[in-house]
């Protein structure tokens, strides 16, 4: 079969050499599930003897591709591919509980994308009232100590942040036949007798991000009704604390203070736990901050071909890999990021590197203010960008390593009649 051909058989047909990936895919609001859909037509093409079948929620979904989907439900149905070669894409949240359970059935390769899983951990067990499977586990992975701190849970004593201090990942490491990280960052944390089972594959970024490549900056803001003028400072994604926007609106607000005038454009979806329109207020940028909820990925790139300048900041971080650092980059769109943690790793020239600063962010608000005024920096950031992610991270490239992550941990069965025949033409 073509590896650029949809599979011709059915869902319950057997599969040639077949490697099973469980994972989440779109329309899952999950940026894994990006990630293994982009990845998936790349792989075929890298690994023409394997049959790729994934396993997701989804799967209903995704019909004449050169790869097989099916839910769930139609695995269990499919005896002949429990004991194949099995990946399982791991995010710590609620769309990978079905893979976690499989994994924890089924152990094989498992692809760590958040160096902490305590959130998933907790989806799979207490949300759904088992509270048992997460005592069990908590004494899996911390002996009877991890007991007791779920026992002292049911009776209210706990913090929201014993989950960044108890990752819940050993548990998992140590059950698994290989191991995919993104970055040295967590390959430097793994435990020392998981390092030998594990292997670094950058995250890639989306090759969809090469359609907006000629799309200028004037459509971009004229689309999302923003001044041509104005300079744009842009973050991405959801939310959340950890992705430090609060400090962001607390180094422009020491710019607008300066006179400097300027766009934040919050190009993600609020969260209900986090009032990040009173750090707005508190700062006096509400007429300077845009928030445009969720986006769609058109409008996604739109605000990435918009914006003058992209601040990516990660504290606390569990490990995580930004994909939407990588596609921005990509793009070349110049980026701050903090110099800690994945992304730390890119090298010198690619994005600026402030420091983790627990107070007021003057060196992140003198950053952004120089590189406002800088042209010439905004555009060595670009080029430097661009050319260091077609080099180093392209989806082709994350798919090679995979092939070659197959053939480390599972290795084809030489086929008797190729091996008759070799006999043959020596003989």
């Amino acid at each position: 079969m073509s590896a650029q051909q949809p599979h011709p058989l059915g869902a319950f047909a057997p599969a040639r050499n077949p490697v099973v990936i469980f994972t989440p895919l779109p329309p899952a609001k999950s940026g894994i599930a990006d990630y293994s859909l982009e990845l998936l037509a790349d792989l075929v093409a890298a690994s023409p003897q394997r049959d790729i079948v994934v396993v997701a929620p989804q799967a209903k979904a995704y019909a004449n591709r050169p790869w097989r989907a099916i839910t769930p439900d139609e695995y269990q149905r499919c005896p002949e591919l429990h004991n194949a070669p099995t990946v399982y894409q791991l995010g710590n949240n609620r769309d990978h509980v079905f893979a976690y359970n499989a994994f924890l059935k089924r152990p094989g390769v498992v692809v760590i994308h958040d160096f902490n899983l305590h959130y998933l951990v907790e989806d799979a067990t207490l949300v759904l009232g088992d509270v048992a499977a997460y005592r069990r586990t908590m004494v899996d992975e911390y002996g009877e100590p991890g007991g007791t701190l779920a026992d002292l849970r049911q009776l209210g004593y706990f913090s929201e942040s014993q989950k960044l201090t108890l990752s819940l990942t050993g548990h998992v490491l140590r059950r698994a036949t290989g191991i995919i990280v993104h970055s040295q960052w967590v390959f430097d944390r793994l435990p020392s007798e998981a390092k030998s089972r594990a292997v670094v594959v950058p995250h890639h970024f989306a090759p969809q991000a090469l359609h907006y490549e000629g799309l200028d900056r004037a459509e971009a803001r004229s689309r999302l009704g923003l001044d041509q003028d104005l300079f744009t400072v842009l973050a991405l994604g959801y939310i959340t604390p950890p992705k430090q926007v609060q400090a962001t609106l607390a180094a422009l607000g020491m710019l607008k203070k300066r006179g400097l005038k300027f766009r934040f454009l919050i190009g993600g979806e609020r969260n209900p736990s986090f009032d990040i329109d009173a750090h707005i207020r508190s700062h006096d940028l509400v007429a300077e901050t845009t928030i445009t909820g969720f986006l769609k990925e058109d409008d996604f790139f739109h605000c990435i071909r918009a914006a003058d300048l992209l601040v990516n900041l990660r504290y606390p971080t569990v490990g995580e890999s930004s994909g939407t650092l990588a596609r921005a980059l990509v793009l070349g769109l110049p980026a701050i990021v903090h110099n800690f943690g994945p992304a730390a790793e890119y090298p010198e020239g690619v994005v600026r590197k402030v420091p983790l600063e627990p107070g007021t962010p003057f060196v992140l608000a003198e950053t952004i203010e120089a590189l406002m005024q800088q042209t010439e920096a905004r555009q060595h950031l670009s080029q430097r960008a661009r050319a260091h992610m077609h080099q180093h991270c392209s989806v082709a490239g994350s798919a090679q390593r995979y092939a070659q992550v197959f053939e480390r941990f599972f290795p084809l069965a030489p086929d008797p009649a190729a091996a008759q025949a070799d006999a043959a033409a020596v003989a």
